[in-house]
C-alpha cells in the first residue's frame, strides 16, 4: 500500500510514501514496549545528547532543503518555511539543553523526625513509548517538537506524520538515524507510520 503526496499548488506528484497496516504498527507498538522494558539498551545521556547535537547541526546545514520541502509538500510560503525550519533547528537545541539542565533534585527527609538524618533525590528516567502524531500545517516543527524530547527523554518513539504532508518528518526521522540514532536497537524505535485510516 502506498499514498502519493501532491504539491498543493498544482497537484503534481512530488513523492510516494508506503502505508502500514493495523498488524504491523501494532508489532512496532510491541516492539517499542519491549525495548522500553531492557533497562542494559538504553542509551545513556551522553549519547543522546550527541546524536541531538549532530542532528541539529545536520539540520543546519540541510536547512534550505528543509525549507524547500516543508513547500513543496504543505504550500508554504517560503518565507515561512525557513522560519519553520530554523524553529525546528532550535527546538533540538532545547532539547540538548533540556538534557544539560535536566537532572535530579535533592529532597530533604529530615523535615519530620523520622527522617532525621536522610536526604532523598530524584532521578529522571523515559516513561515509556510515545506515539507521535502529527498535523500538516507545520510537517517539520510539529513532528520536531514531538519527536525530539522522545530522544532527548530515552523513550522509544513511533511517529504518525499527516497523509498529506510526511515528507518532512521522513526527512527528520532520516536524520536521526544519519546521526546515529539506531533504529530498533537500544531504547529507540523511530519508525514513520502512516495507516490508511487513523
Amino acid at each position: 500500500m502506498k499514498t502519493i503526496v501532491h504539491n498543493p499548488f498544482d497537484r503534481s506528484p512530488i513523492a510516494e510514501v508506503p502505508l502500514v497496516d493495523w498488524a504491523q504498527i501494532d508489532e512496532w507498538l510491541n516492539e517499542a514496549q519491549l525495548l522500553h522494558r531492557d533497562r542494559h539498551g538504553w542509551l545513556a545521556v551522553h549519547e543522546r545528547v550527541a546524536i541531538l547535537r549532530r542532528a541539529a547541526d545536520i539540520m543546519r546545514e540541510r536547512a534550505e532543503d528543509l525549507a524547500f520541502q516543508i513547500v513543496r509538500e504543505g504550500g508554504k510560503p517560503l518565507v515561512d518555511a525557513r522560519v519553520e525550519a530554523g524553529r525546528a533547528i532550535n527546538s533540538v537545541d532545547l532539547c540538548v539543553q533540556a538534557l544539560s539542565d535536566g537532572g535530579g533534585h535533592e529532597i530533604p527527609m529530615d523535615l519530620t523526625e523520622a527522617g532525621a538524618g536522610r536526604t532523598a533525590y530524584t532521578f529522571r528516567e523515559p516513561i515509556g513509548p510515545v506515539v507521535a502524531i502529527s498535523a500538516f500545517n507545520h510537517p517539520l516543527n510539529l513532528i520536531v517538537h514531538q519527536v525530539g524530547p522522545a530522544v532527548a527523554a530515552g523513550c522509544p518513539v513511533l511517529i504518525k506524520p499527516a497523509l498529506e504532508t510526511p515528507l518532512s518528518c521522513q526527512s527528520f526521522v532520516s536524520i536521526l538515524h544519519e546521526a546515529c540514532l539506531r533504529p530498533g536497537a537500544g531504547s529507540h524505535l523511530a519508525a514513520t507510520i502512516s495507516p490508511k485510516e487513523w
